[in-house]
């Protein structure tokens, strides 16, 4: 039998030695144990843990819960869409707003929602569970989402359904197929969400709106005999579980970089409630803005003064007062 023996002479060199091979030792061991619990992630500029343990029973009674609920449903909703152009959204909507409530989403409303024909909404984007929210609540409405979500499975049906029309950005040959098409739909009455930044953010600032995007508004407008309205939406997810929704913590709504969707819908599932803010603003007409750089000037401007709203809480506590006004208010 063989074995190794460390020999301690006494001297402080091999005393430190020794107590340095401990520690790291040690901090080895603690690094072992909670690389099984969780994993500092960073993408998007935001850092945050994403544990890697599996699915609690919330979330597993909320998966069983959106499967029971959907089945029947998508059922009437695939008969729906195709037997009548006009009352297609009413199970739709339906299935968006039962499916927000089961995820434990607490949508709170700002403002009124243009519902006098048809509107181009826009909104920026944070995450797939944007989708529900806005889904929910806008009636008779379809998204414009990139071609690469078509090819998404389940999520792909579940897009079609909701008669989300599909635009691919890559190819610029059918840019003027595409434009005719969403410029039909608007011409029949039906109105479009757009995200105009062209991907999802952390919901902290806004991305850049791409104003070739809001080309629709040009092609509609040439065609139709009324003016196209174009609605700004500011989206924000304010809350979670009662508390504010800290930097650190956006990661658990938003979902960005190579995060894989059920690793995301994993964490959200154990949130018992999230707040999420909805504000719509003042319409504006292609005409009143003279250009489409214009209105998506317009948009992006409006959506980021109520994203700042929004994380000041002032649907909730009131706009901010300013220290004069604190200070009349006390001598009155």
């Amino acid at each position: 039998m063989s074995g190794s023996v460390t020999v301690d002479d006494g001297s402080p060199e091999a005393g430190q030695s020794n107590l340095a091979g401990q520690s790291d030792e040690s901090q080895s061991g603690a690094a072992q144990a909670d690389a099984g619990q969780s994993e500092t992630v960073e993408y998007g500029g935001l850092r945050a843990n994403l544990n890697r343990e599996g699915w609690s029973l919330m979330g597993l009674g909320r998966i069983m819960a959106v499967v029971m609920a959907s089945i029947p449903l998508i059922s009437i909703q695939y008969i729906m869409v195709r037997a009548s152009k006009r009352h297609w959204w009413h199970f739709a909507g339906l299935w968006h707003r039962t499916m927000a409530r089961i995820l434990g989403m607490d949508v709170r409303v700002a403002g009124v929602a243009r519902n006098k024909g048809a509107t181009l909404f826009a909104a920026n984007h944070i995450s797939w569970v944007d989708i529900l929210v806005l889904g929910g609540h806008i009636p008779n409405a379809s998204f414009i989402a990139k071609s690469e979500v078509a090819g998404w499975g389940l999520l792909g049906s579940l897009c079609t359904l909701h008669k989300t029309e599909f635009v691919n950005r890559s190819r610029r040959t059918d840019s003027a197929r595409q434009r005719d098409a969403l410029a039909e739909r608007v011409k029949e009455g039906h109105s479009l969400i757009l995200f105009p930044e062209g991907t999802n953010t952390s919901g902290v600032r806004l991305a850049p709106f791409k104003s070739a995007l809001f080309s629709v508004a040009e092609q509609a407008a040439a065609h139709r005999e009324e003016p196209l309205y174009i609605q700004p939406i500011t989206l924000a997810y304010t809350e979670v579980n009662g508390m504010p929704l800290v930097r650190s913590q956006k990661p658990w709504v938003a979902w960005l970089g190579d995060v894989e969707l059920f690793s995301h819908l994993r964490q959200l599932l154990t949130r018992a409630k999230i707040v999420v803010t909805v504000e719509y603003h003042q319409p504006v007409t292609l005409q009143d803005a003279g250009c489409r750089k214009n209105v998506a000037r317009y948009c992006e401007e409006q959506i980021a003064s109520g994203l700042e709203r929004a994380h000041r809480a002032e649907m909730r506590l009131g706009p901010a007062r300013s220290t004069a006004d604190a200070g009349v208010s006390q001598h009155a």
